[in-house]
């Protein structure tokens, strides 16, 4: 049996600094000019769990750590994953036995937090068809109470995926959407995207018009909550597609406007709660900041 392991590695997005004066941009320069980023040595490839690829199950888990002076990681966090706590673990375990070359700063080693990294756990041939009788039951309830607008139903039942040890990717992805579905009816619009950025669809022309509206919810959701950096990077990936061929203008026309935006007086305002995670991130389209 054929399989793959694909590693991603996230860019860490840094905010921009707001130089005060002439003489703090050149000291800031010249002790930038002795800085180096990390760069990695030894990345041990996580071991595909033997019941996953019995089962043709894919997965993936997005991790966060700390890169030390010795060029050890440490403090790996999970952030995200696609459901199977043994391909997580897989992954967490290769994580925690990479090494780096550790990032310099005036000559000296320093410690770097805030590095990301998802990898990816991937079979050559049907890996993401299979969606169990369990899943499957809950699943048509927890529709059907979302249909009738059972919210509160919707809600506890969504929680019981929870109890899911080992989960499809096509199950995954299932959820996702069903979960975007009941964000969108509660007008929760952050909850809504934060789902459908956890979607997995392998491009394919097969999957086009799939990936497409999953795509175009993402880019109307991430310019109404003003992650314009993002909507950037949404509108660049339906570039791309032919089956958006037809609709390129629309999505030119509301980038223009993204651009009248960021180029006006007017404010960007983001909402975030920063005490609900170890660190929050958000990527700039101006050169300041309030």
């Amino acid at each position: 049996m054929k399989k793959m392991l694909v590693i991603q590695l996230l860019p860490v997005l840094l905010p921009t600094l707001l130089l005060c004066n002439n003489a703090v941009a050149i000291e800031l320069s010249q002790h930038l000019s002795t800085s180096t980023e990390p760069t990695p040595k030894v990345r041990v490839d996580p071991t595909y769990p033997i019941s996953a690829a019995r089962n043709n199950r894919e997965g993936w888990a997005t991790f966060s750590f700390i890169i030390e002076k010795d060029g050890s990681v440490s403090n790996v966090l999970t952030k995200e994953s696609s459901g199977s706590k043994d391909i997580t673990f897989a992954a967490k375990k290769a994580l925690m036995q990479w090494q780096y070359q550790p990032a310099i700063e005036n000559g000296e080693p320093i410690q770097q937090c805030v590095n990301r990294v998802q990898l990816n756990f991937r079979m050559h041939e049907g890996g993401t068809k299979k969606v169990t009788r369990r899943f499957n039951s809950l699943y048509i309830i927890t529709k059907a109470a979302l249909a009738e607008n059972n919210y509160v139903e919707t809600e506890a039942l969504l929680n019981q995926f929870k109890k899911i040890r080992y989960m499809h990717l096509s199950e995954h992805n299932f959820l996702q959407l069903l979960s975007a579905q009941y964000a969108k009816a509660i007008g929760n619009d952050t909850m809504q995207l934060s789902h459908l950025n956890k979607v997995k669809v392998a491009s394919s022309d097969k999957n086009a018009a799939h990936e497409l509206s999953i795509l175009d919810q993402r880019f109307v959701l991430e310019i109404k909550l003003n992650q314009l950096k993002n909507a950037y990077q949404t509108y660049k990936i339906i570039e791309k597609i032919s089956f958006a061929n037809p609709y390129l203008a629309h999505y030119q026309n509301l980038i223009e406007r993204v651009d009248v935006y960021i180029n006006s007086e007017k404010q960007l305002i983001v909402n975030a709660d920063i005490r609900s995670d170890d660190y929050w991130h958000h990527a700039l389209v101006r050169n300041e900041f309030t």
